[in-house]
């Protein structure tokens, strides 16, 4: 299959999957949308996606890298830090322990060798944190837990990654390298913790300069913005292959890069404030259209599989296989949470059965097919941790619907915000009443106001659009009278859910949700091209 042919297929059924979510199905995860979508194109003739090459490498590169990436600027380096032998325990004891365990499990309960075994134990135990999120969709999980399976999903992979290249080595040469493989796992973590704080560092420096050499200061707007962007947008991918072919951790390498980032973000965002926000608006829309893509491929690559007539005999092996692997990561991860971690019994259930495996799992699966490890043995470990990641989706989503209390909508708080908008919009307008302008200007002012509070139809819309298209262009007066007119609106919102905010504490966050969304309009409103 074409390459443009199939970016294009995945980004619209993305986008598809989002509005079919935010449309029909807001009680489901977007992510179980976007695999049945994918399920759906692998059984549909047309889009012919059953052609395609899976490719673990590119999909880790270009895919699950920026995904990481980004998801690490949300953290801070001082709460990892802090955090660090919590981290180390769930992603290296807790990790060495399951992948040991089940292997030896694999090779007394199955009988298959234990080189086998190890492979299909390390290929287990990377979780997913988009995937994580499919299951408690609509639901609350306690902080603490969560704070942990973020913590885990985020640097867990590194440690799978190294015990498959050694159970990978064992396999094929029948000799094990426990040294070697210790070694390697120190300079895969320390190298690609180096590198990706040292590239970031470097690209930090450039990014600053670049900014404050061409900062105009009258209108914060530099000239280099799109390049940076560029370069923004490309960093996790560079530094991917790049920590790849050095044979450092890519994950471990982007995960650095992106707390570094996050740092840069926390002490410039004022310096630039329209790159600050471009960079925003961008890490939002990739990591929304990346993430269902994420959850596209999988189910494509699962209906793949399950389509696959390499093994007709081994079917029964390969699904005990999977229910094995994730009976004794779950029992693992439950025993390890609440002796180590000392979590509650019901906390300690949530953790465990929160280690969802996703497509890193499946993309580990597939880069056995550039192994000499023979088609039997490959087909078997991707059926197998098929299954697996089948399994860790399927019965937390139930299982957390008893365990986990719903997300339910304060209907008190959404009243009262729905109240407090309301009064707002009508406060502003009895203010710009008091003030002279136009009556063309009052009735566009009006119009812009009520529709804050969904008090414009379609007719009226059809109706300003057809007198701005009729309309000839503003003069400059006109333009700066009008603009001045707005921000005095956009100015007594703000006031109004001043004088409320302090009288009503308990709805701060819904007040400061109203006042970003009054700031947000005022500066798209009062953008440049407007003038």
């Amino acid at each position: 299959m074409h390459v443009l042919s199939l970016i294009l297929y995945l980004v619209i059924a993305a986008g598809l999957a989002m509005l079919i979510q935010s449309w029909f199905l807001r009680k489901v995860s977007v992510n179980y949308v976007a695999l049945t979508l994918g399920i759906i194109m692998a059984l549909i003739p047309y889009f012919h996606v059953n052609s395609y090459t899976f490719k673990p490498e590119l999909f880790l590169g270009i895919i699950v890298a920026p995904l990481l990436f980004f998801e690490a600027q949300e953290k801070r380096i001082y709460n990892i830090v802090r955090s660090w032998k919590s981290i180390i325990g769930i992603t290296v004891i807790m990790t060495l322990i399951a992948t040991i365990l089940a292997a030896f499990s694999l090779k007394w309960l199955i009988g298959l060798s234990l080189p086998l075994s190890f492979i299909l134990a390390a290929i287990s135990t990377p979780t997913d944190a988009t995937a994580a999120e499919s299951v408690s969709h609509g639901l609350e999980l306690p902080e603490k837990v969560e704070n942990y399976l973020e913590n885990e999903s985020l640097l867990n992979d590194a440690s799978g990654i190294i015990l498959l290249n050694m159970a990978i080595s064992w396999y094929l040469w029948q000799h094990l390298e426990i040294a070697t493989t210790f070694i390697n796992f120190l300079y895969s973590t320390i190298g690609g913790i180096v590198l990706g704080l040292g590239v970031s560092a470097i690209l930090i420096l450039i990014r600053e300069r670049l900014v404050r050499v061409n900062l105009d200061l009258v209108t914060n707007e530099t000239y280099a913005v799109t390049a940076i962007t560029i370069f923004y947008v490309l960093t996790p991918a560079l530094l991917y292959f790049l920590a790849q072919a050095i044979k450092v951790s890519g994950i471990i390498t982007v995960v650095a890069a992106g707390l570094a980032h996050s740092a840069e973000q926390e002490r410039s965002r004022i310096t630039s404030i329209n790159l600050t926000y471009n960079n925003f608006q961008i890490t939002n829309t990739l990591t929304d259209i990346l993430n269902s893509i994420v959850f596209i491929i999988l189910g494509i690559s699962i209906v793949k599989t399950m389509q696959n007539k390499a093994l007709p005999n081994k079917i029964d092996q390969a699904i005990l296989i999977g229910v094995l692997l994730y009976l004794i990561n779950l029992f693992v991860r439950y025993l390890y949470s609440f002796f180590s971690l000392k979590l509650t019994n019901k906390n300690a259930w949530i953790f465990a059965l929160g280690g969802i495996h996703g497509a890193v799992t499946f993309a580990l699966a597939y880069t056995l097919d550039q192994t000499l490890i023979s088609p039997n043995n490959f087909h078997l470990v991707l059926f197998s941790e098929t299954t697996l990641i089948i399994l860790s989706m399927l019965i937390p989503t139930i299982i957390f619907n008893f365990l986990l209390p719903k997300d339910t909508p304060d209907v008190e708080r959404e009243k009262e915000v729905l109240s407090i908008r309301e009064n707002m919009v009508n406060y502003a307008l009895e203010k710009t009443k008091k003030i002279y302008m136009p009556k063309m200007f009052r009735k566009q002012l009006e119009f812009d106001l009520k529709a804050q509070i969904n008090e414009t139809s379609m007719r009226d819309f059809l109706k300003e659009l057809r007198k701005s298209i009729r309309h000839p262009e503003l003069t400059l007066e006109e333009k700066e009278f009008r603009n001045e007119v707005y921000r005095y609106a956009f100015r007594q919102e703000r006031n109004y859910l001043g004088k409320i905010a302090l009288k009503e504490l308990g709805y701060r966050k819904s007040f400061m949700s109203l006042y970003r969304e009054i700031l947000l309009a005022e500066v798209l409103f009062l953008r440049p091209d407007n003038d």
